[in-house]
């Protein structure tokens, strides 16, 4: 029995994370209102969230096996509720993009070291227990934006922060309670250095990116400029140390292997796409097409059930298809659902005889980009373990970051694109519009991944 409400405690806590993760996207135009601030410094709570998550998480497998899970988790949900609640106090829009990052590292555990929990109490159902573990995070992804959008317009956004308090404060107590702490199996080192270069990085291209965004002139082309060369610095800084350290976050040597950096370009490239379009969804719905901040919500909910139902029905079928078909048709679909985006005014739809609401529209639409991620994930996750069988976590864990590194461009790239652009209108057309063809551009890279077909002939 301990067991079963030890796994339900750290299901709930990946719940929470992947609610507050939605949610907050529902909230992003209550921001920019209440704040009196930019769409720039607005998507800062979103983009500054995951490159501290991005940047955190590769550590934490080390950190949980140093200091044993118990330790790891505990201090974890209390940053994380902590940081909570500071940003529902939060009197500004720069003290809450700090809390944000605050909250993005408390988060940053809940998924490997809450799965390492789990593995640990059901050693003879491990893949049982960890797929049940893993699915809670799409049914986060349909609660979330309903709930948030409930909230926000009943109440305040400022609430979709406060409810993790009682449920973090009571997960503490029953982690407390609970689970046995694990004794380190070995003493690593943790690459805190390279982790350190890699948020570098990350957080100079994205300076350099979003000040482009709010100052355009020749100063600020400039500046934007010297921020991307110090990225590029960190980034020389990240390799040469890696190439030094005996425990590396990135193994240079998967980096030279073709089909590695391929499958994790798609990645990132896959990353930047969804969190660049997703993200801004409720905006683009309350700006452009005036819905209420409800109904902003609620449109989100038919890409997650899209996202669950043709993922589960591709995983099936990966042995008879392969890998490389349903990348090119999940990137295909996205890309054709993106690019019916840009059509604010559905004449296109209009033209095929389909006069529904807007509501209406926007929810094919959007479950349209659902189903084709959900087609083309399984296959991607798959070809990228299939390189390197033997390292299922490593791998799990770099697909994962590449694809935060993206979603943290994308979000930039789009707070670029509409900021400069004027009106929400014409920004939002080119953000569809770019991401559209990112998709479509994508494609050459699935040829250089594994096919999946040797695969289907040794079964």
């Amino acid at each position: 029995m301990r067991r079963y409400l030890i796994f339900s405690a750290a299901g709930l806590s990946l719940f929470m994370y992947s609610i507050d993760s939605t949610a907050v996207a529902v909230a992003f135009p209550n921001f920019i209102r209440e704040f009196d601030t930019t769409v720039v410094w607005a998507a800062w709570t979103l983009s500054i969230y995951m490159v501290a998550v991005t940047s955190v998480m590769p550590l934490m497998g080390n950190l949980s096996d140093t200091f044993g899970r118990k330790s790891v988790y505990l201090g974890s949900l209390v940053l994380f509720t902590l940081s909570s609640l500071a940003c529902g106090l939060a009197p500004n829009i720069y003290s809450l993009v700090a809390f944000r990052f605050l909250q993005g590292i408390g988060g940053a555990s809940f998924l490997p070291t809450a799965a390492g929990i789990v593995s640990d109490q059901f050693p003879e159902h491990r893949q049982q227990a960890i797929g049940l573990f893993s699915s809670i995070f799409s049914i986060g992804g349909i609660v979330g934006p309903n709930l948030g959008g409930w909230i926000v317009s009943r109440y305040s956004w400022r609430y979709i922060f406060y409810v993790n308090l009682p449920i973090g404060l009571g997960l503490a107590a029953l982690i407390l309670i609970l689970l046995r702490d694990t004794q380190s199996r070995a003493r690593r080192h943790i690459d805190v250095v390279g982790a350190g270069y890699f948020f570098g990085a990350i957080l100079f291209l994205m300076l350099g990116v979003n000040h482009l965004a709010e100052y355009v002139s020749a100063a600020s082309v400039w500046l934007a400029g010297l921020l991307v060369v110090v990225s590029g610095v960190f980034v020389a800084l990240f390799a040469r140390h890696e190439r030094q350290e005996a425990n590396p976050i990135l193994d240079p040597t998967l980096l030279r292997s073709t089909p590695f950096l391929a499958a994790n370009v798609y990645n990132m490239m896959i990353g930047a796409g969804i969190f660049g379009i997703v993200s801004f969804i409720p905006l683009y719905a309350t700006s452009v097409h005036h819905l209420s901040t409800l109904l902003s919500g609620v449109i989100l909910t038919p890409r997650s059930v899209g996202v669950i139902c043709s993922s589960t029905i591709t995983s099936f079928l990966l042995a008879r298809w392969g890998y490389r078909k349903p990348m090119l048709w999940g990137l295909g679909v996205m890309a054709v659902a993106t690019l019916a985006l840009a059509d604010d005014t559905f004449r296109l739809w209009q033209w095929l005889g389909v006069h529904w609401g807007v509501p209406e529209m926007l929810s094919v639409v959007i479950l349209l980009t659902g189903v084709g991620l959900g087609i083309a994930l399984p296959a991607s996750n798959n070809a990228c373990i299939e390189l390197m069988p033997s390292k299922v976590a490593t791998i799990t864990g770099l697909r994962g970051m590449f694809r935060y590194v993206g979603g943290a461009v994308g979000i930039s790239v789009t707070t670029l694109l509409l900021h400069v652009s004027g009106r929400p209108a014409t920004g939002f057309r080119l953000t569809f519009l770019a991401f559209g063809f990112v998709f479509l551009a994508t494609m050459p890279l699935v040829f250089l991944m594994p096919s999946g077909k040797q695969a289907v002939r040794g079964s």
